[in-house]
């Protein structure tokens, strides 16, 4: 597997967050489990700066994006307190599915300390197949 290489200023659209008590493990640094919760938020976030209402397009078109892949790559321990910011942007959108790449960023030194990739399928609600990503979708999504 190749590396996942990211600097912050591949982003424009960033989530600031930091790492809660919570979310440590017994060796004190951010479970790993955890970052996943991380990129989701960002997500959502995502979507509020592009001012992309999801549920109304849910409830609008019966259609929804599930997960079908998830790359996960630890440079950095995070612990907690640490300010992070998590950028992310949309790196490639096929007939039914779209791949996400973010980092997530120690605010105060800029270093990636955990870089992902996900890759979302457009699905029908009622049958659960991929159905094809719109024109009009990609452009509430600032794809094109």
């Amino acid at each position: 597997m190749s590396k996942i290489e990211l600097n912050k200023a591949d982003f424009e659209i960033f989530w600031e967050t930091r790492v809660r008590y919570y979310e440590l493990d017994p060796q004190g640094i951010m479970h790993n489990a955890n970052y996943l919760a991380y990129y989701d938020q960002a997500v959502v976030e995502y979507y509020r700066a592009l001012d992309f209402d999801y549920e109304k397009e849910l409830e609008q078109t019966n259609k929804d994006w599930h997960t079908v892949q998830v790359i996960v790559q630890y440079n950095k321990p995070l612990y907690f307190d640490d300010e992070i910011e998590v950028g992310l942007k949309i790196k490639e959108v096929g007939n039914t599915s779209m791949t996400w790449t973010m980092g997530l960023f120690i605010k105060k030194t800029g270093e990636l300390a955990n870089a992902c990739e996900v890759v979302h399928v457009y699905t029908d609600v009622k049958t659960g197949k991929p159905t094809t990503i719109t024109e009009d979708l990609k452009k509430k999504l600032g794809i094109i």
